[in-house]
């Protein structure tokens, strides 16, 4: 089996009876370009090698590239998890031969098994065990897997010859929110505890290869808090018997045989790393510039973007507050909630405020000394999100919003504070939810890079005949991709 690192959580995988692409994230900037892959790579698209299997571990865009997967081949077999908007994508991409895989799901090719691994964080996601007659590989992408889940992991493969893990305790919202910054001495403690049931005979830590870039780069300070030479280290320790311990960079290839394990750095042939500028990634959150700067990377008309928000801020806004009194926003009547919202704009900012104890609720201009809930956002984030050009992903991991309460009711008991989880503390998410956002995006996403790509294709119909027996896919023989010939287009 050889497995080859594209970049952060993007790999080629192939075995004695499949190619496997995984999460391809091909060009940079990506994630909205609030990212690129670090340390720095180059592709070169026309060598990427013939594949018959995709894998789609996860919806987030740093998984689920719309561009990417409008270049790459339409017909191979495609696994994704049970996620409706991915399907629709990839549908409206061109793809047909898509299959849902569910928790510990198997697909069987021959003699390998792909087996999707549990994670709890039920975006949905999986991992991906990949097993065949030379060993077995488990890449753990960003699920987040607990102790039964590595059992029944070992009771299926008792020794793991190579782990992509799961490592990095990110803290990408910390700071925006108001959380701490230290250093997550629990999280990372449960993770090492984690490497330490799983024991597998190599490690390298997985996905997390990326830096965030242009106005977002300040967030290189507070998100990544361990370092991937720390993991190793840590990892000699928590796993004396390891017996080989690497951080796959770009270009770099892991090949398992007779489960042995063996590192070849910038041996792939399609792509490589041209700058290890992971320095930039040092952790340092006391240090960190926090201003917000509006930079307007799309170039949007500023009294455009002023005319809107005005209009949604100070018309809609309220509007929609009043409709939702009894439902969305009845806790926020319980609260007393005074809610100011600062919209930080390229030439300066503007605040506006609204009186939860009003009845109507009005738009106010300026700020309130008796604001409890506070939301601080870049005017073209808002202005993205307006207009379906971005989602919540982009200002919320991008850094490029701020929220933070204080919200309590002052009694002769002193201050009582309600559960702050029954109170979403950003009606702006209220207004434009996160799923609707999500998918519209997506959508427009799809309609540009259809437009625009003629992706590479085989020639040559998909011959494989998948069929679901149980909680098992099986193809029922494999394709002969090495007889298949590859038309490259340029994108």
């Amino acid at each position: 089996m050889k497995i080859q690192m594209i970049g952060h959580a993007s790999i080629f995988v192939e075995t004695q009876d499949c190619k496997v692409m995984m999460d391809p994230v091909l060009w940079d900037k990506f994630c909205e370009v609030t990212t690129s892959i670090c340390p720095e790579r180059e592709v070169i698209y026309d060598q990427i090698p013939e594949y018959d299997v995709l894998v789609i571990s996860h919806r987030h865009l740093d998984h689920f590239d719309i561009r990417s997967l409008a270049y790459l081949p339409k017909n191979v077999d495609v696994f994704i998890p049970k996620d409706q908007l991915i399907e629709n994508c990839l549908r409206q991409l061109g793809y047909s031969h898509i299959y849902t895989l569910s928790d510990f799901s198997e697909v069987k090719i021959g003699s390998t098994t792909l087996l999707a691994t549990r994670s709890e964080n039920r975006v949905p996601e999986y991992g991906m065990v990949f097993a065949d007659p030379s060993g077995v590989f488990w890449n753990q992408v960003d699920s987040l897997v607990n102790a039964n889940t590595i059992n029944f992991v070992k009771s299926q493969y008792p020794t793991i010859d190579f782990l992509l893990a799961c490592w990095q305790p990110m803290l990408e919202t910390e700071y925006q929110y108001n959380q701490s910054c230290a250093f997550p001495f629990s999280g990372y403690s449960y993770i090492l505890q984690l490497m330490g049931l799983t024991q597998p005979r190599a490690i390298s830590p997985g996905a997390n290869g990326f830096k965030f870039i242009d106005g977002s780069a300040w967030l290189n300070k507070v998100v990544f808090p361990v370092t991937q030479e720390q993991f190793c280290q840590d990892i000699k320790k928590v796993c004396p018997a390891t017996e080989n311990i690497f951080a796959l960079q770009p270009g770099d290839i892991c090949e398992i045989e007779n489960g042995k394990s063996t590192y070849l750095p910038a041996q792939s042939q399609f792509v490589k790393t041209v700058k290890d500028d992971r320095n930039i990634l040092s952790f340092s959150p006391v240090t960190v510039n926090g201003e917000m700067v509006d930079s307007n990377p799309n170039n949007y008309d500023i009294h455009e973007v002023k005319r809107t928000i005005e209009e949604e801020v100070c018309v809609n806004l309220p509007k929609f507050f009043m409709e939702h009194k009894q439902d969305l926003f009845a806790q926020y009547f319980h609260w007393e909630v005074r809610y100011q919202l600062e919209v930080i704009f390229p030439d300066g900012s503007q605040t506006w405020y609204f009186d939860f104890t009003e009845d109507p609720i009005q738009c106010r201009t300026g700020s309130s000394p008796l604001a409890n809930v506070f939301n601080v956002i870049t005017a073209s984030s808002l202005y993205a999100l307006l207009k379906s050009d971005k989602t919540w992903d982009y200002p919320g991991i991008g850094g490029y919003v701020r929220a933070f309460e204080k919200i309590y009711i002052a009694s002769t008991h002193g201050a009582i504070r309600p559960d702050i989880k029954s109170l979403n503390i950003s009606p702006l998410a209220l207004k434009f939810p996160y799923e609707e956002v999500f998918k519209k995006v997506l959508n427009k996403e799809v309609e540009k890079w259809s437009k625009q790509s003629q992706p590479n294709q085989f020639i040559g119909e998909n011959q494989s005949k998948i069929m679901k027996l149980g909680n098992a896919f099986i193809r029922m023989y494999p394709k002969n991709i090495n007889n298949q010939q590859l038309i490259t287009t340029s994108v």
